[in-house]
Order: structure tokens, then C-alpha cells, then sequence
């Protein structure tokens, strides 16, 4: 059985209702920290005071938001909650279809073996943990903060794509390149089954709306799975947000003056596919709003300059 080593979990906790646990080996069972210091009374469960908002990954100030007390090199991990993930990273196991790789799971035997020992299970099972290591985002003295933050602390970064870690455990020969944006066979039709790789069920592409579309979970999430978001790439990766006022005004007017469409999320927030047509060119009919951009360059729907079509240039002012 292999060991986890991580010494900080990445995760706001904001739970009332859970002890904190170890699985200290020397008491004979999973013994509560406080049967560890030989309290006889549990104090209160541990509250975070630590708001929401607060993005406690890439720092060392949050470490007993994960532990007991800060590790020390040599010391017992004292993790909260036993080290369950699904409590320590429960924000993360809420929005699960926002993630590529399921967890609590139990690999294979022949999958056993390919994983690297650098890559730890706990118990058996795959946990957030496995892939991304949760020691070196949390230290001040990080040496490369560029690909930790960028990369998602992804064990074994720098990757040159998404998918390059996925052969650490998986064997590359058995995964033909797939291109879901390839969506039309030689005869130029419709190939549906391929728009089930974004789409709960085969829409109709002549009388679908927008809001009719039924995609499967979050369309970031669906993009990442091959773009992968590089350091060189931040700009996008700021684009997925909710727009001012004023830019949301800027895409309501390209929409009018270029009879497009520039799709927002249900939440009202800018997508790849705000600014990027996933579709291959003939798959909507060109009458429809929805096709611009398909089969342009980098299938932008807005093609020129398309930064300042929506972020309006200020004057600017030379003392």
C-alpha cells in the first residue's frame, strides 16, 4: 500500500460538522488527534475562519486549514478528517464534472504497475493527490511559481500539453488522436455520434437554441481536455469570467452590427466558445447566428482586431 506524503491539501474549508483525525500507526487504529495528545474531551469541531473568497493554494500561511498544526520535517502529517479527501477537498469533489480524471477509484492491476511511485495512491484508489502534488504548491520557496500555478501543480511539470501526463500511467499506444472538432465525414455530413463529446444528446443543428444545446457540464472544462492553458496563454485564462457592464454592452453591439453570436454560459459568464466557434464550418447552416467563426483562422466568431471590439481603447494622454 503506498503511503501519502502530501503536507497540505488544496481546499477552503468551511466545515462545522467533522473531528479532526490521524492515522497514526503507532496508537493501533485511526485514533482522533485529540486520543493522540491524550485529551479526554473533544474541543469543538474546527471551523475555518478563513473566508470563501480566499484562494489558499500556492502559500504556507493556510497549512492548518488542512492540518492540526503546521508539519514540521520528520513530524506526523495530522491531516483533518482522517485525511479523507472528500472532506479536504470538498470543494473540488462538489463540482466533479468540472475534472477530467475520477478519483476514489481503484486501478486496474495492469494500470498498477505503470504507475510511477511519484505518483501516490491512498489506500488503493486514486485521490486528488495522485497527480498533483500538494507539497510543493503550498511552499513559499517554490522555484518555478510559473508552471506550479500555471500547470495546476501537476506532478512531473512542466507538460507540453494536457494530455502528456496522462501517459505517465497510461499507455500512449493505446489512445488514437481523436479531434472533435472534426465533424463531418468525406460526403459532408453530420458524423452525430461526435457531438456527444460536448452535448448530453445529439442536438438539431438546424432548430437548436442556444439555451436547447444541453452540453455536458462545464464548457472550460470540455476545452482543457486538449487546449491545454500554458503560461504563455494567461490572457485567455482571464477571459473566463463574467464581463463588466461596459464589455457586455461592446458584445450585445458586435452581436447587432455583425449578425453573430457571441455565446455567454448559462451564468452569464465568457467561454472559449464566446470568442471561438467549436463547430466545423457547414455544420450550422450559415443563416444562423451561431455559425461565424467556423472555419475561420483560430475560428474566431469576430475576425480583426477582435480585442478592441469588445474592450473599448481609451485616449491616451502624453505628459
Amino acid at each position: 500500500m503506498r503511503t501519502l506524503t502530501a503536507t497540505a491539501i488544496i481546499l477552503i474549508l468551511i466545515s462545522t460538522g467533522c473531528y479532526n483525525e490521524t492515522r497514526d500507526t503507532k496508537f493501533g487504529r485511526k485514533a482522533t488527534v485529540f486520543d493522540a495528545q491524550g485529551q479526554e474531551q473533544k474541543p469543538k469541531p474546527f471551523v475555518s475562519k478563513v473566508p470563501a473568497t480566499t484562494d489558499i493554494h500556492f502559500s504556507a500561511k493556510y497549512c492548518t486549514e488542512c492540518h492540526v498544526s503546521a508539519p514540521r520535517k520528520g513530524s506526523h502529517l495530522q491531516l483533518r478528517y482522517g485525511g479523507n479527501y472528500q472532506q479536504l477537498c470538498r470543494c473540488h469533489y462538489s463540482s466533479s464534472a468540472n475534472y477530467i480524471h475520477p478519483v476514489d477509484i481503484a486501478p486496474s492491476e495492469n494500470l498498477k504497475d505503470r504507475i510511477p511511485e511519484a505518483f501516490p495512491l491512498q489506500e488503493g484508489k486514486v485521490t486528488c493527490a495522485t497527480c498533483h502534488d500538494i507539497v510543493v504548491q503550498c511552499q513559499d520557496n517554490q522555484t518555478d511559481k510559473i508552471f506550479i500555478k500555471e500547470q495546476k501543480f501537476l506532478r512531473g511539470a512542466p507538460y507540453d500539453t494536457m494530455m502528456a501526463i496522462c501517459y505517465k500511467c497510461h499507455n500512449k499506444a493505446q489512445y488514437q488522436p481523436y479531434n472533435p472538432h472534426r465533424q463531418l465525414n468525406v460526403k459532408r455530413e453530420i458524423v452525430k455520434q461526435t457531438c456527444l463529446y460536448c452535448h448530453a444528446e445529439i442536438p438539431d443543428e438546424k432548430l437548436t437554441r442556444l439555451k436547447d444545446a444541453k452540453l455536458i457540464g462545464n464548457m472550460d472544462a470540455l476545452c482543457i481536455r486538449c487546449h491545454m492553458v500554458e503560461p504563455r496563454q494567461t490572457f485567455h485564462a482571464k477571459h473566463l469570467r463574467k464581463p463588466s457592464d461596459e464589455v457586455l454592452t461592446s458584445i450585445k453591439n458586435m452581436e447587432a452590427q455583425h449578425g453573430i453570436l457571441l455565446p455567454l454560459s448559462e451564468e452569464g459568464n465568457i467561454t472559449c466558445a464566446t470568442c471561438h466557434n467549436p463547430h466545423e464550418n457547414g455544420v450550422i447552416p450559415d443563416r444562423r447566428l451561431a455559425a461565424s467563426g467556423a472555419g475561420q483562422t483560430k475560428r474566431h466568431r469576430l475576425q480583426h482586431d477582435m480585442c478592441i471590439k469588445c474592450h473599448p481603447m481609451r485616449e491616451m494622454v502624453v505628459n
